[in-house]
């Protein structure tokens, strides 16, 4: 697989297997016992029922629905995303989609895996240290233009064939480094929550751009208004926190995480 390779949905993980030759039961006919979509059994059922598939050629497919949902999300938002809508833009009925999906729920899990299969894992030659910071702002730039909204993006658990993806390229590049698996699996979550966390404030109404944080004017005026012997650090070094773009922040950030893997990683001459 090359380092860019993205996983479609129906070639290796993609609904669940409630149903009778193949179809999907359809959100008005919930069955209880159906898994989360977007959690591991999930994953696991929709691979069973995918490998059951004998589409026809040029036929309708998972990576063809979620394809068109993400160009119906992109063009129109949220709110638009619907299993008819995006029926309408493949020139179908929503009785054929829900052969393949069993509502938004489910369409939502796949697109939010789906776009993750931007992420580019590059190698830089220069080390662990380099490779990690390049895949943590490769992550950044995926989250940050992907069309599902900060909320409903972290409804999904990661355990889709191209967030694994990512997670694996994490582990290893730790696991080289000389990370213990524990570590490694520690260092992985806190980078991955590292970098979402960021994106989700930065996406957010109140996030920082390349300006520093937003809606900041009147700062000075109302750090200045407030009683002298109160905020005194505020008052040192208040205008570089206000003023702090959001790229060095995120940037600072990495180095910082990285730091203290280094720190934690074994001595060369260890044992």
């Amino acid at each position: 697989m090359l380092p860019h390779e993205r996983i479609e949905a129906n070639a290796l993980l993609p609904t669940r297997p409630r149903a009778v030759d193949g179809a999907m039961t359809r959100p008005d006919c919930p069955d209880p016992d159906a898994p989360e979509p977007g959690s591991a059994q999930w994953w696991l059922e929709r691979a069973a029922t995918e490998n059951r598939r004998r589409p026809r050629d040029g036929g309708l497919s998972t990576t063809k629905i979620v394809t068109a949902a993400v160009d119906l999300l992109r063009e129109d938002g949220v709110d638009a995303l619907t299993v008819r809508r995006v029926a309408e833009r493949l020139d179908t009925s929503s009785a054929s989609l829900y052969r393949h999906i069993a509502g938004r729920d489910e369409l939502i899990a796949l697109i939010a895996d789906h776009v993750m299969g931007d992420i580019r894992l590059v190698r830089t030659g220069r080390g662990w240290r380099a490779d990690a910071e390049a895949l943590m702002h490769e992550t950044r730039r995926v989250i940050l233009s992907q069309p599902l909204p900060p909320a409903v993006g972290r409804g999904t658990a990661g355990y889709g064939p191209n967030t694994l993806r990512l997670v694996d390229a994490a582990l290893e590049l730790f696991l080289e480094a000389g990370s213990s698996p524990e570590q490694a699996a520690f260092n992985t979550t806190t980078m991955i929550q590292f970098v979402a966390g960021a994106v989700d404030i930065q996406r957010s109404v109140a996030g920082r751009g390349p300006l520093g944080a937003s809606r900041s004017d009147g700062f000075a005026r109302l750090l200045a208004s407030l009683p002298a012997e109160r905020y005194i650090a505020l008052r040192t070094a208040g205008a570089a926190y206000v003023a702090a773009p959001t790229d060095d922040v995120f940037a600072h950030g990495v180095a910082m995480f990285l730091d203290g893997v280094a720190s934690r990683l074994p001595a060369p001459d260890a044992e």
